[in-house]
């Protein structure tokens, strides 16, 4: 079997792993509203955990060559798969109306978005290549110090006030992504 199927059969099966579990959640806490205090200490535990200041700088500029090449390489090759799946992403708008047409919408969506991080990550792995000191000022300003206690806070007193809110929010994400993944394997597979 060559590698590009089954990675992407891999990638499939955890999306929908993915989606089944948001699809969960979203109804347990809907039908258990009063849940969230469960889901609030680990969510907390990993927020503490994603605060830890990490400095790589060093390192990074030691092998700029290295890195900068890697980056400009990785989206040089993104952005060329990209042109190949803009072609099919056309062919399916245009394949007919209704579903397909909103499918084709979020796709463009979803690749416009990508394509647009690429240029930015080619223009930052160009930068690293050819002078990293010109992203002094980008790193001064990543550096600084996040009040994530700040946002928790008030992530945890929405989700509080509308827990219902939430589980909603997460069943609907869980159940549209779920169906698309499941019609996307089915096409794959051919079934």
């Amino acid at each position: 079997m060559a590698v590009a199927p089954l990675l992407l059969s891999v990638l499939l099966i955890l999306a929908v792993i993915g989606s089944l579990a948001g699809l969960v959640l979203g109804a347990w806490l809907f039908l258990n509203p009063g849940a969230n205090g469960v889901l609030e200490r680990p969510a907390a535990d990993a927020l503490r955990h994603l605060s830890r200041p990490v400095r790589v700088e060093r390192f990074v500029y030691r092998h700029h060559r290295w890195f900068g090449g890697g980056i400009v390489v990785g989206s040089f090759a993104t952005l060329v798969a990209l042109g190949g799946y803009a072609r099919r992403i056309i062919v399916l708008a245009e394949s007919g109306g209704g579903f397909r047409s909103v499918e084709a919408w979020l796709w463009e969506s979803l690749l416009l978005f990508v394509a647009l991080g690429n240029f930015f990550t080619l223009a930052a792995g160009l930068l690293i290549l050819i002078r990293p000191s010109g992203l002094k000022g980008f790193e001064s300003w990543a550096n600084r110090r996040v009040a994530v206690e700040q946002w928790r806070q008030s992530l945890l007193t929405a989700i509080r006030n509308r827990p219902r809110l939430l589980a909603a929010l997460l069943v609907a994400g869980g159940g549209f992504s779920l169906f698309s993944l499941l019609r996307l394997l089915a096409r794959v597979r051919g079934w």
